[in-house]
């Protein structure tokens, strides 16, 4: 063995045990990127391949060199198929790597490595293994069988196709990954280079140069590793995140032209198609369902240059809320060339606010004002009431005797029996009434422009309503009365809440002592209780 082909045994083995050590600084580090692994199968299947090439070159006979020449297959012909996977990694196009289409992608590999450990049997992969004469040390040339041509196509193949996607992916990505994507590029185009010149004899003896290139390809790696932090922060492919993104997003020109948008936004804003590229995105908005029109300039001197705010959608019949904001897209020295539009599904946290505020504002049961809002909503026509000095009364009311039904027919049927005079009530009302429950079997009524005269008028035909009205029960119909206590703004009473609400209570007292379902006022000529005459 000469000197030549000790340092080339001496390099092609020290790029295997770089790769080798490479491989395990790979299996050690933890990284999130999902390519990892097939970074580790590139330098696993690159350490096999240079070491076995080293060992063949160390060979003395042709058996041993046939030998050492079927393991190292088992890196050669995988080793482009772990690079391109983790090209498609690391351009986010992990979709297509599917159970089905990656075992398609292992399988030439796999034929390869068994019809070359068994090429004695079938001669498919080389027509023939024979030691050159007058080489320094023993070295074997071959015959190309069918198989060879299939899988240099296939190699060839894997190898471009990396390449492609990368050269995609530096189109679109920014400076701070290029020397990433650089790194990448090189990995795969000098063996592509060196297999060519292998291919064509240019090697003395020929030798396979991939191994020996291999130890400047492992050197980027590391240097890659060490100074761009490579696979740490990974450019996923816009596509992948752009499309994928849960939010909707519109890209817009100075102009308010759409110039892109994403796969959510088009699920939100079903008008949306390849159509409306350049279209002005008012028209698109108004187009697509939006309960007011888009006005970006005037909502950024609203809410300043980064602007949100929430909008209702209509689609046919249903509704969204969508909170929008603004962002502004700028390039390098500052300079706005559009503006983003980012499109939030608020519309379950809207509806749930909306139900929070209905149980903090309703009854459960009658679906009408709780005592709280109530109080709070007859203080504001009160205010305006005296601010205004109009007329104004108070009504409070209870079923007669409802203990009686509770305990007869069961307290289901005492709900059905308050929910049944809620809607009596209801049907008596006028625009800008009031009602509440008060508490139990008791209600109130806020009648604003309503004097004295005219509240116990609307009283009684409430009142002889419910009596007439039994709720129909599965045991037959349940009778119901109500006793009505009305007390009227203004006088001695004042525009007082409190005053009001006790005035009557007072008068209502005074309906159940004259025998219930009856309707009783205050104040009354004299002082004193009303009767309805």
């Amino acid at each position: 063995m000469n000197s030549i082909t000790s340092v080339y045994i001496t390099i092609v083995a020290t790029s295997g045990a770089l790769n080798a050590l490479l491989a395990i600084y790979a299996i050690l580090k933890r990284t999130h990127f999902a390519g990892m692994r097939a970074f580790i199968g590139v330098t696993v299947t690159a350490a096999v391949y240079s070491l076995g090439t080293a060992l063949q070159l160390a060979s003395g006979t042709l058996a041993q060199i046939k030998f050492w020449l079927s393991i190292t297959y088992w890196g050669l012909a995988f080793s482009p198929l772990f690079f391109l996977i983790l090209v498609i990694h690391y351009t986010g196009l992990e979709k297509w790597l599917t159970r089905r289409n990656t075992l398609l992608l292992f399988l030439i590999p796999a034929i390869t490595c068994i019809l070359v450990a068994t090429n004695d049997y079938h001669h498919m992969f080389y027509q023939s293994v024979f030691l050159l004469e007058n080489t320094p040390s023993p070295m074997a040339d071959i015959v190309m069988g069918p198989w060879y041509i299939i899988h240099g196509c296939y190699t060839f193949g894997t190898m471009f196709m990396g390449v492609c996607l990368l050269v995609r992916q530096w189109r679109i990505t920014t400076s701070a990954y290029r020397k990433q994507i650089f790194t990448l590029i090189l990995g795969l185009m000098v063996p592509i280079t060196a297999s060519f010149l292998y291919l064509l004899g240019l090697i003395p003896y020929n030798m396979d140069p991939v191994p020996l290139v291999m130890i400047a390809t492992t050197s980027m790696y590391v240097w890659a590793i060490r100074t761009t932090d490579l696979f740490n922060v990974v450019p996923i492919a816009r596509g992948y995140v752009f499309e994928n993104m849960r939010d909707g997003v519109l890209v817009l020109d100075l102009t308010n032209r759409l110039v892109d948008y994403n796969r959510a936004a088009a699920g939100m804003i079903p008008l949306l198609s390849s159509s409306s590229i350049g279209e002005p995105v008012e028209s698109i908005w108004t187009a697509a369902g939006a309960a007011e029109p888009l006005r970006l300039e005037s909502r950024e001197e609203q809410v300043g240059q980064d602007g949100e705010w929430i909008i209702l959608w209509k689609r046919g019949n249903e509704s969204f809320h969508y909170e929008i904001h603004s962002l502004p897209v700028q390039v390098k020295n500052g300079q706005k060339v559009g503006r983003m539009l980012m499109l939030i599904d608020v519309t379950d946290s809207i509806r749930y606010q909306n139900k929070l505020r209905h149980l903090a504002a309703y009854d459960g049961l009658t679906q009408i004002y709780n005592r709280v809002c109530f109080m709070d909503e007859a203080v504001k026509r009160l205010e305006a009431a005296r601010t205004g000095g109009l007329p104004l009364s108070l009504v409070l009311f209870d079923i007669d005797y409802f203990k009686k039904i509770n305990d007869r027919y069961g307290h289901h049927i005492g709900d059905r029996a308050l929910v049944h005079l809620v809607r009596i009530c209801q049907s008596h009302l006028q625009e800008g009434d009031l009602f509440g429950r008060y508490g139990g079997e008791e209600f109130v009524v806020c009648l604003p422009g309503a004097d004295q005269v005219e509240a116990v008028r609307r009283t009684e035909a409430m009142r002889a309503d419910i009596a007439a009205s039994p709720l129909q029960a599965d045991g037959g119909p349940v009778s119901l009365t109500a006793s009505f206590g009305i007390a009227d703004a203004g006088g001695s009473l004042g525009y007082l809440l409190e005053n009001l609400l006790q005035a009557a209570d007072r008068a209502l007292y005074e309906a159940k002592k004259s025998g219930r379902n009856a309707v009783r006022s205050v104040p009354a000529p004299g002082g004193r209780i009303g009767a309805l005459q």
